[in-house]
């Protein structure tokens, strides 16, 4: 049985987690939250920034997609949202 890590076990104090780790829980929240509405997505997470590329159908979903990173990082420094709505 496989458990969510909370935002707390990702980015509190514990195991140091590598950058793609990261991207690779916040990719998976991000695509959880807009319910598979972002195609290609892709996450890119560093120590001062985190990039979300994409694309999705409304501007809705690519506004889902970045109030999930916010909700889960608690406002990262610097979100820059990339995805494009086709």
């Amino acid at each position: 049985m496989t458990t969510l890590a909370t935002r707390a076990d990702l980015f509190g104090p514990g195991p140091v987690r590598t950058h793609q780790e990261l991207a690779r829980y916040i990719r998976g929240h991000v695509d959880r939250a807009a319910n598979g509405r972002i195609r290609d997505l892709e996450v890119e997470y560093s120590d001062d920034r985190i990039l979300l590329r994409g694309r999705s159908r409304t501007y809705h979903a690519k506004q889902v997609a970045q109030q999930a990173v916010l909700d889960l990082t608690d406002g990262h420094p610097l979100l820059a949202n990339q995805i494009v709505v086709s």
